[in-house]
């Protein structure tokens, strides 16, 4: 993402500071920790932070209005955002915010308490875009998230080999289909920056040199991008869509 590549063992090591600073301020079991991310790599590791202190996530987005965003966060009742942008005015005045590009990297000498992780454990809460009414949050449980992981990695026969995408905005529900049958299969996750990810033919040319071999792509760039040339030859080896 943005030139910088993260390991494993360096994404554990700063989900479990960030999982640390987090119990540290107060996030108990159960609690729900706003993760307020555009596309990034801070954006996994807060959502595994937050699982690791046994928290649920509710994830949105910078480019989401202010009003939508502070409707999401007061009714899912978060008191803790992390972020790794100046929210501004965006955020409500009574949530603790966490900026993400300033936790400590490393584990400090003391070890965190660790926190048992039952099946029936709030995972996410996901909000629906609102088209209807008010946004409703829909509370998706880890057995619920693993049975998707099992399904998708087996349909797909994900290998360690395999490159992906993670192009959904955060708080659409497909973000979660591009990390995490990725991440526990042990496959990299590639992120292309906006200019890349806005323009067909240079996500193309992207996809090519990156050589990724599964991607998830919203319907209309899906549609986009299969009108640009492509050469004869490609790694990519499913292409998913969905979303309109």
């Amino acid at each position: 993402c943005g030139g910088r590549e993260l390991t494993y063992a360096d994404l554990d090591a700063r989900a479990e500071a960030l999982a640390e600073l987090l119990q540290q301020r107060g996030v108990q079991p159960d609690c729900l920790v706003a993760t307020h991310h555009d596309r990034s790599i801070e954006m996994m590791v807060g959502i595994l932070a937050a699982w690791k202190s046994g928290a649920a996530s509710v994830p949105t987005h910078p480019e989401y209005p202010v009003e939508r965003v502070r409707f999401l966060l007061e009714d899912a009742g978060a008191a803790v955002v992390l972020t790794r942008q100046d929210p501004g005015d965006t955020l409500p005045a009574d949530v603790t915010v966490v900026p993400v590009d300033r936790w400590p990297q490393r584990l400090t000498a003391r070890r965190r308490e660790r926190i048992p992780e039952p099946v029936d454990r709030l995972a996410y809460v996901i909000y629906t875009s609102g088209s209807t009414g008010r946004p409703k949050g829909v509370p998706i449980r880890h057995a619920s998230l693993c049975n998707l992981i099992d399904w998708h990695r087996h349909t797909y026969g994900v290998s360690p080999a395999d490159r992906a995408t993670q192009i959904a905005g955060p708080a659409f529900d497909a973000a979660v289909w591009e990390v995490w049958p990725y991440l526990t299969a042990g496959a990299s996750v590639h992120i292309p920056d906006a200019a890349t990810r806005l323009d067909p033919g240079r996500l193309v040319r992207w996809l090519v040199d990156r050589k990724i071999t599964l991607s998830f792509l919203p319907t209309p760039l899906a549609e986009a991008v299969l009108h640009e040339p492509w050469p004869e030859s490609v790694p990519l080896r499913a292409l998913l869509t969905g979303g309109d």
